[in-house]
């Protein structure tokens, strides 16, 4: 063979070796705590004890603890279902592939297809919402006299400016920046919470916040937990940082598990500073969604300056949780275009710091195009919503029915594969007992949100996000058609390559030529 011939042939390897150079992220660089504050800003901890209490409050009174301690025990189940795939599958896709590996690829592709939907749109929401609050903070503190309009959307292009710049670089600048924000945020909560519980609260400390009777009956407090569950949504993004994590077989349950057991403390904790700190005897004053409680308990028990203190950690909890949802948003993209089922423009990563910059720039695009047709489309005027908290409430609408979609869904995977895969490491407690709890906790909280509310937009919910699956449905049943190698692909080479689990024989096979 001459020495031309012998170029030739080495030239198409060296071409996809280029390639695949330019679709890869920066391999075993993220450590445990990394990945632990992927889970916490996803959770946004300060938000949900701000503004989701007052839900369970309405529904379980004064035993809103006991609530919030029984939907996160349902929480740790599903963590831990997350865990053993996430320390068995090192895939940026996280349920993708997972659902992939259980199900096959079709139904791998729809498992991601609804979990980039709902992180996408919880991505758009919080933004939009960020960018409003940082407005209403402005005029809580008198740097503005009156409303401004439009002033919100200037804010949001600041704020998707700064989280291009803390995504475009180095993973752990933004891993370690979440770290840093939720950890001041949530220091000063348990501070107050501290406060309130030494004080004794109203009228002394009292055991009923742990007393289904204080929440009127077992109805009540069922009721209650659908909304304490969606308080822990998000930690199971971890697992999107599998790849990139220097040993994700012990990094990832410490952080998906770890992460869900220490919010139920913490909820479990400042919730039951509410609890007493309002009067047991009376829930009603904290029973209100439109009045966060932790403003509301911080004037009671500091005053106004404390409120504009914790307004401003509830806004710099909800920065974090919009990185943290960018990060899961970009990475499930970039995953599923990686296989060919998105545009491929979306899995390049950069040159050097080998993140996915296009993916994430494309999603702050969307947000911006989506606030902007919000801001449009919602009138303004004395005694209308803003158009960014119209924005913010029905896109995570939407986004929680999908997740929880997802949380079933997961579940359900989870028991086929551990059946199918594990061998002598199955166990019926753990891999078919732990995932059914995972599925009824789920299951509440996916019937909570689909329940009719009054206002006739966010009626209409369940039906978008049912109108996406279907989108879904069909855009795989014509790949299907057109391009079965691909659809053959999906999902199963990366987690293929790094399960513990054997290959299956059936999808490893070269599909090139049929593609």
């Amino acid at each position: 063979m001459t020495a031309e011939s012998q170029a030739q042939r080495a030239q198409p390897a060296a071409d996809t070796t280029a390639a695949s150079a330019h679709t890869q992220l920066k391999r075993s660089v993220l450590s445990t705590w990394d990945v632990i504050s992927q889970a916490l800003a996803f959770l946004g901890p300060v938000m949900s004890m701000s503004f989701l209490t007052g839900y369970i409050a309405m529904a379980a009174g004064a035993a809103v603890p006991l609530a919030v301690l029984l939907g996160g025990l349902t929480m740790v189940a599903l963590g831990y279902v997350v865990a053993q795939f996430a320390s068995r599958i090192h895939a940026a896709g996280a349920i993708y592939n997972y659902a992939s590996r259980a199900f096959g690829p079709e139904t791998g592709f729809m498992g991601g297809w609804v979990y980039l939907f709902a992180t996408l749109l919880l991505t758009i929401a919080i933004i939009a919402g960020v960018a409003g609050w940082v407005t209403e903070f402005l005029m809580m503190i008198g740097v503005l006299s009156q409303p401004v309009p439009y002033l919100w959307l200037a804010v949001a292009l600041v704020e998707c400016a700064l989280l291009f710049l803390l995504s475009y670089f180095d993973v752990r600048i933004s891993t370690r920046t979440q770290l840093w924000l939720v950890s001041v945020s949530v220091a000063l909560v348990v501070l107050i919470a501290a406060y309130v519980i030494l004080r004794g609260g109203a009228a002394g400390h009292s055991l009923a916040p742990f007393s289904p009777t204080a929440a009127g009956g077992l109805q009540g407090l069922t009721f209650g937990m659908i909304f304490a569950i969606l308080m822990y949504t998000g930690f199971e993004s971890a697992a999107v940082l599998a790849e990139e994590t220097a040993n994700p077989r012990r990094s990832m349950p410490i952080a998906i598990v770890g992460t869900v057991a220490a919010a139920v403390m913490l909820y479990v904790l400042v919730t039951y500073a509410y609890s007493i700190g309002f009067g047991v005897a009376d829930p009603s004053l904290w029973a209100d969604p439109n009045t966060p409680a932790l403003f509301a308990i911080a004037g009671m028990y500091g005053g106004d300056w404390l409120v504009a203190l914790v307004f401003l950690a509830a806004i710099v909890d909800g920065f974090a949780v919009a990185l943290g949802c960018l990060t899961t948003a970009a990475r499930v993209a970039y995953a599923i275009a990686r296989d060919g089922a998105l545009p491929r423009i979306l899995a390049r990563t950069h040159a050097r710091h080998k993140t996915p910059h296009l993916a994430n720039g494309a999603v702050l695009g969307l947000a911006l195009v989506v606030a902007l047709g919000f801001a449009l489309s919602i009138p303004s005027g004395e005694g209308a919503p803003a158009a960014y908290s119209v924005e913010f409430g029905y896109l995570a609408g939407i986004g929680a029915i999908a997740i929880e979609v997802i949380y079933v869904f997961v579940s359900v995977a989870a028991i086929v594969w551990f059946r199918r895969s594990l061998g002598g490491e199955y166990s019926i407690v753990k891999h078919l007992l732990v995932p059914v709890v995972a599925i009824i906790g789920a299951g509440a909280a996916l019937y909570g949100s689909l329940m009719p509310p009054a206002d006739p937009l966010l009626r209409t919910m369940p039906y978008v996000a049912g109108g996406w699956i279907l989108l879904g449905l069909l855009y795989i049943g014509a790949l299907r058609l057109t391009r079965p190698g691909l659809v053959a692909r999906i999902g199963r080479e990366l987690s293929a390559m790094d399960s513990a689990e054997p290959v299956d024989v059936r999808f490893s096979h070269d599909t090139s030529a049929a593609d």
